[in-house]
């Protein structure tokens, strides 16, 4: 099993503990997403890669990140290079092919600036200080040169950011029943609650800018202008209000508008409302109904796939109504006039199920095919050695007239 760059690693009797996070990276990654709404697909999946260092493949980073399997190919960078907003280093994508799309490897890993020899923007861009986590209890700021410091945000704005990131600072794992652990769990990027669902869906789920302001507040109760809000996400004003009317009208209690002089700020009780612990929980927010729904799909695209790599389902496809090249390929390759009604009967439904199971009926009553050709070779020869003393006799037959006319001319001539 190859370990990725984020997980703990072998421990002193040799166990890899999976659910082991390493919380500057957390911190690194929201600091750097502050005010790049732009970024946050790549967040998504740097946050599941972090969190989950055994997700891989694209399909299961799909679902874990709350994606689809188009998204998670078009924001990752090219193979063994940075994605576009520099989150992703790809190890490797894949070979994309329509029968075997599940077996397409891709591998990527979150690209931190805070060492090695390529970084990703300048150093004076760092999102976490060199040497570890400069939190402490009690501290708004975090140190000059930091990303937070240097955004474009309110003063409020600054404070909830970096109580925020002190709460992600203490997050190491998703095993157990400690508040660090529930917390990291309900920022699950493939939770229903974050995701962006169109059509049909559940009907509590508040997005994926709400999974966004729900990280940079480290999923805290905060108090928060629209500006601030807009700041921090990085998105128009109307986009706020449509979020906050979005998460309003999902859970009353979730979001609270407080006049604040002539002004108006907004409540927002993630801890109250979204954490296990919180007063007002709600246990739908913590289902993953829609990942589950897209995994059982991924199944039976999975199957079909794998039945269309074997000789008899790659000829069932192109020969049936779900091939969209099936008339162009019967026109190519016409059937024989001879052909059997049975199988002509097949082609002419199209139904690839039926013609599969045709086929391989075909094949279970032909027999396996030889893993290696000496077994065919072995078979010709035993043929050959069956027919021979037939061929030996005839030619020696042949062989006897002929001498026998030769003889019977010499005694005809001896004889005059």
């Amino acid at each position: 099993m190859s370990l990725s760059p984020n997980s703990s690693g072998p421990g002193p009797s040799g166990h890899v503990d999976l659910d082991a996070v390493n919380p500057a990276h957390l911190v690194e990654m929201a600091a750097r997403s502050v005010g790049h709404s732009e970024a946050l697909m790549e967040l998504a999946l740097a946050w599941t890669v972090t969190t989950r260092p055994y997700v891989s493949g694209t399909r299961g980073l799909a679902r874990w990140s709350g994606m689809g399997d188009q998204a998670v190919r078009h924001t990752v960078g090219a193979e063994r290079e940075l994605s576009e907003f520099k989150f992703l280093w790809t190890k490797t994508r894949g070979v994309s092919s329509p029968t075997a799309e599940e077996r397409d490897s891709m591998e990527i890993r979150f690209r931190s600036n805070t060492g090695g020899r390529h970084r990703s923007t300048p150093p004076n861009y760092l999102s976490s200080p060199p040497g570890g986590l400069a939190l402490k209890e009690g501290r708004e700021e975090l140190p000059e040169g930091n990303a937070v410091t240097t955004a474009a945000i309110s003063e409020r704005a600054r404070k909830v950011l970096g109580r925020g990131l002190e709460t992600l600072s203490t997050l190491d794992t998703l095993n157990g029943t400690k508040q660090t652990a529930t917390v990291l769990r309900a920022l699950d990027p493939s939770l229903d609650v974050w995701a962006e669902v169109h059509g049909e869906g559940p009907g509590f789920a508040l997005g994926r800018r709400a999974w966004h302001l729900a990280i940079l507040s480290g999923l805290e109760d905060v108090v928060l202008s629209s500006q601030d809000i807009a700041e921090l996400l990085g998105v128009a004003q109307k986009s706020v209000r449509d979020l906050l009317a979005r998460m309003a009208k999902v859970n009353c209690l979730l979001v609270h508008k407080v006049r604040q002089g002539r002004s108006f700020v907004y409540e927002i009780r993630w801890a109250s409302v979204v954490r296990p612990d919180g007063e007002y929980w709600d246990d739908r927010f913590t289902r993953h109904q829609i990942r589950d729904q897209r995994a059982a799909r991924d199944r039976e695209v999975q199957a079909t796939s794998a039945r269309r790599g074997t000789p008899a389902g790659y000829l069932a496809h192109r020969l049936s109504s779900a091939s969209p090249k099936r008339d162009a390929y019967l026109e190519a390759n016409p059937l024989p006039a001879d052909a059997d009604g049975v199988w002509r009967a097949l082609v002419e439904a199209g139904d690839e199920m039926a013609l599969y199971e045709h086929l391989k009926a075909q094949e279970a009553e032909v027999g396996p095919v030889p893993s290696t050709p000496k077994v065919l070779v072995a078979q010709v020869a035993e043929a050959d050695n069956l027919r021979r003393p037939a061929q030996e006799s005839l030619e020696t037959a042949v062989a006897s007239k002929e001498t026998l006319a030769e003889m019977r001319k010499r005694v005809i001539a001896w004889s005059r």
